[in-house]
């Protein structure tokens, strides 16, 4: 068991998840068009795919074979990049079904027929629906390594805070939007999920409809007011839960609103002088 700078570590963790992220946007960006066109917009996608897994592989190592391990939460950490390692296989699998289905142009044994052209627009047309799901699937197994490495580097960051910060977060963490206690406050209700919808994008699913950014959901997770179970795959919805610090801010939010609604009491009615009495 060696030492490590898991300050580096995160750094890297950080990268490799915006990595991830760039490597999706670039999937769902490909234009379909079956042919030498396809798989030259395929091909270096795919090579990417490969030298991320690759990178992710040697750090998960790496933290394995660290002093890392002996932190509480290692364990589950490790085992979401353990996962996030197999979504990056997929992915790079995927991107590769893609490119092998990809009709290329050529000459059959039998020679070039008079119907040649209406031989490739068939093929042309069967080939993209189905290239078309392989890179679906590749973008979402790339947003659930990017899910994941991001939301390591949060946890480790917070490991290696140095304790006398608690206290300061703690009081900060208070310092909110209107936006951001009403999505706590929803988020607080139970039963909130991230899941993917569309192609690929993540969402947070509220039981009450209520709107919550993943912009703002990142803001109260990195103040530790939120908790994202990063172990279940993405594509099946991540349980989301309000911490006990999220908990006391929003508690101290409540109360703070209620004794502002609470009017104050009137001044009593000045009392008239009694006259003398005749």
């Amino acid at each position: 068991m060696h030492d490590i700078d898991l300050s580096s570590q995160i750094g890297r963790l950080r990268h490799l998840a915006a990595g991830f992220e760039a490597l999706r946007s670039q999937v769902l960006d490909l234009a379909l068009a079956p042919g030498t066109t396809a798989l030259r917009s395929i091909s270096p996608v795919f090579h990417t795919a490969q030298g991320l897994t690759a990178r992710l592989t040697a750090q998960v190592s790496e933290l394995a074979g660290s002093a890392y391990t002996t932190v509480a939460g290692s364990m589950e950490s490790l085992d979401a990049l353990c996962s996030a390692i197999g979504s990056a296989s997929l992915a790079s699998c995927d991107l590769a079904h893609a490119m092998a289905r990809n009709p290329l142009d050529g000459t059959g044994f039998g020679g070039p027929t008079e119907h040649e052209a209406r031989f490739r627009e068939a093929r042309h047309a069967k080939a993209v629906p189905v290239m078309a799901e392989h890179l679906q699937d590749a973008a979402e197994h790339l947003d659930l390594c990017a899910t994941v490495c991001a939301y390591v580097a949060t946890g480790m960051s917070k490991d290696v805070a140095p304790a006398s910060t608690n206290t300061v977060r703690r009081n900060t963490s208070q310092a909110l939007s209107d936006t951001q206690y009403e999505a706590l406050g929803a988020l607080a209700a139970g039963g909130a999920r991230m899941e993917t919808k569309g192609r690929g994008s993540a969402r947070v699913a509220v039981p009450d409809g209520s709107r919550v950014t993943i912009a703002t959901f990142q803001s109260l997770d990195k103040r530790g007011l939120v908790h994202l179970d990063t172990s279940v795959p993405l594509f099946r919805g991540r349980a989301i839960r309000v911490t006990a610090d999220g908990h006391r801010v929003l508690a101290h939010h409540r109360r703070g609103a209620s004794a502002a609604a609470v009017p104050a009491p009137a001044a009593p009615a000045a009392i008239p002088a009694r006259g003398a009495r005749r």
